[in-house]
């Protein structure tokens, strides 16, 4: 199985945040970006440990060579 990620809210956060847009503030720029998903949001390092969790336990055992992603609907539907 594989997860495919998409943009997680983590600790690179701060430093993309910087880089691309110290003009406006660290909310505003999570908001910006989490517009440019369908969820309108980024995701939570929760949702994604919990989809792998899921893999990794008994109750994922019937789930075999998948790819899953977790990208708030970034991804377009096959």
């Amino acid at each position: 199985n594989a997860v495919c990620i998409g943009r997680i809210e983590s600790e690179q956060w701060p430093r993309f945040h910087q880089a691309d847009a110290p003009e406006i503030s660290y909310a505003d720029y999570l908001a910006r970006e989490g517009r440019k998903i369908p969820l309108g949001r980024l995701g939570k390092a929760e949702e994604f440990a919990a989809l792998v969790c899921l893999l990794a336990s008994d109750g994922g055992g019937y789930i075999t060579g998948t790819a899953i992603n977790i990208d708030g609907g970034a991804s377009p539907a096959d």
